[in-house]
């Protein structure tokens, strides 16, 4: 029972430790700098930095779409991490028209970028930049006067106090369990020695 009760608690304790450390690498960088990069042939990538100049590690979820003028679409597509760090590529090419390209990015960037590409023949690369605001940095509404850190704040103690809360349940639990278990065990009795009589 011990055991599985620490094995528990400390799984617990991790998950509410990543939680709280999972925005922290990022946010250390500050916010991240994206460009939409197209070839002017149809090649569309991405490039993810922050801005201490530091490209993006590890995985980042981007999807692609896109739209031409006379209505013709993309279906959604996944972005490709390249060899190089922090760039991703759109695995197809666009065929040539007048497109409206969207990238929506996941955690922790959270971010959807815009762009329009004149694809043809011509190697005519073109870029759009699209800042996103530092990770996990939730926007407060216009005029809230607000700092968008407070949510944030306010996430991660609430994550904190619900981890504390379910492993103090835990605790409870198993010392109710425990004694519960000394109750029911009969107390041993001792033996009284035969007096001899007389």
């Amino acid at each position: 029972m011990k055991p599985t009760f620490r094995r528990t608690a400390g799984l617990l304790i991790a998950a509410v430790i990543s939680l709280l450390a999972w925005p922290s690498a990022a946010s250390a960088h500050g916010g991240a700098k994206i460009t939409v990069n197209h070839d002017g042939r149809g090649s569309v990538w991405v490039n993810v930095t922050y801005e201490d100049g530091h490209p993006a590690e590890g995985f980042v979820d981007a999807t692609l779409t896109a739209k031409e003028a006379d209505g013709t679409t993309v279906a959604p597509a996944k972005m490709v991490q390249s060899s190089a760090p922090g760039t991703l590529v759109y695995m197809s090419t666009l065929p040539a028209g007048q497109w409206a390209v969207t990238v929506e990015f996941g955690p922790p960037i959270a971010r959807t970028c815009n762009a329009a590409f004149q694809v043809g023949t011509a190697n005519n690369t073109q870029q759009t930049n699209c800042d996103a605001p530092t990770p996990l940095a939730a926007s407060a509404p216009a005029g809230s006067g607000d700092d968008g850190g407070n949510g944030t704040a306010w996430l991660l103690i609430t994550i904190a106090a619900v981890g504390g809360l379910v492993c103090a349940v835990l605790a409870l639990k198993f010392r109710g369990r425990r004694q519960s278990d000394r109750a029911g065990t009969p107390a041993p009795q001792r033996k009284q020695k035969a007096t001899a009589r007389k």
